[in-house]
């Protein structure tokens, strides 16, 4: 009866260092989750600005420079240049935002006091002219 209630002890073999390496080193030729997500989801936006940036020929002949033989692009200049603008625009961090944010709320509220006590003002300075 003992010789059931014995465990059965299975234990794993352990993996060496160089086994371990060679792991670390095929995981790492593997493509990072995020980045893999990040290559598909820029296919579709580089196709569709791929197709607005292409230029396209109306009549297929050299003339001498009017409108029907001249190439022309899907978009108009200014939104294919407000586009590269936008690509060179630094947005601030998180902290740089809250300070601006606290920046217009304190300055909001000395504009609004401002404004209050100058209307009380010139309220009284009416009042006793007029009436």
């Amino acid at each position: 009866m003992l010789e059931k209630s014995k465990k059965n002890n299975v234990t794993k073999a352990k993996s060496t260092m160089r086994e371990n390496a060679a792991k670390l080193r095929k995981e790492a030729n593997r493509p990072k989750r995020v980045r893999k997500a990040a290559a598909n989801a820029t296919k579709p936006v580089s196709a569709f600005v791929n197709l607005i940036n292409r230029e396209f020929h109306i009549i297929k002949r050299k003339g001498d420079g009017d409108f029907f033989s001249k190439s022309r692009k899907l978009t108009p200049r200014y939104f294919r240049e407000a586009f590269k603008e936008l690509r060179l625009v630094t947005w601030p961090d998180r902290s740089e935002t809250w300070r601006l944010v606290f920046a217009v709320f304190i300055f909001s509220i000395i504009t609004g006091t401002l404004i209050v006590i100058l209307d009380y003002g010139l309220e009284k300075v009416l009042r006793r002219i007029i009436l």
